[in-house]
């Protein structure tokens, strides 16, 4: 469903990712973990052209989603992103923030927008929050809104960025509960966590992202359980204590 080849970024004269290759097949959940800096949010927000490749491909559905003439609105209504920090329009209640982006594609009528985002925010144990404004959620309630927000275009593939790094501790469950309950209904996920146990139990296939390069993927059992590199046994020693 997608695959990236020999992708190359570079902030000015920092190169964040020195050519990465992955797959990822439809139904996939594919969890991508690595220290602070290591480029795994970079990769991740390549896919959904949120940030510009430097240089390389990114294959989705046959077509180079790099390329010129490609046409970036239409993939980010396929391909939709959960990010860290919530992201939510302060100034719109819980339910215009989840028929937002539909609403702007012209996709459904005003009726069925409303009753899918009312399905939506009963899917994440929210819908008696749809008329509040996001300041008075949460930081585990507005993820749980993120999610659904994302979710509202019904796209093919879902990406989290680190989607309980901003949360308290207490909060994390929460989130995690909805996105495993996703992991099950068949969607293609791209998780960058740092969520070990959760990573463990979700994941079809984790990458290990290094300095720019992925350095071992495989299952669960062999990345966690029998790693290869030295230096991916020293992450997990430390990550896992």
């Amino acid at each position: 469903m997608l695959e990236v080849k020999n992708l190359k970024k570079n902030f000015k004269n920092l190169q964040v990712l020195k050519g990465v290759n992955f797959k990822v097949e439809k139904g996939e959940k594919v969890v991508i973990l690595g220290s602070s800096g290591s480029g795994k949010s970079t990769a991740l927000r390549c896919l959904n052209l949120l940030e510009e490749a430097s240089s390389g491909e990114i294959i989705y559905d046959g077509k180079n989603i790099l390329d010129k003439d490609y046409d970036v609105n239409k993939h980010r209504a396929k391909v939709g992103m959960v990010f860290q920090n919530f992201n939510l329009f302060d100034n719109m209640t819980v339910l215009e923030n989840i028929i937002l982006a539909p609403k702007t594609l012209g996709l459904l009528d005003q009726d069925t927008l409303m009753k899918n985002a009312e399905e939506l925010l009963k899917r994440v144990g929210l819908l008696d929050k749809k008329d509040v404004y996001p300041s008075a959620l949460s930081g585990g309630q507005k993820q749980r809104v993120a999610i659904a927000r994302a979710l509202a275009n019904k796209p093919e593939v879902l990406l989290f960025d680190e989607p309980t790094s901003a949360l308290d501790p207490e909060m994390v469950k929460e989130v995690l509960d909805v996105i495993k309950e996703l992991s099950t209904e068949g969607l293609t996920m791209v998780i960058v966590t740092h969520e070990m146990g959760f990573a463990k139990e979700v994941a079809d296939k984790v990458i290990f992202i290094d300095g720019g390069v992925i350095l071992e993927e495989g299952s669960p059992d062999q990345i966690f359980d029998n790693p290869k590199e030295e230096r991916t046994k020293e992450f997990l020693s430390k990550v896992l204590k």
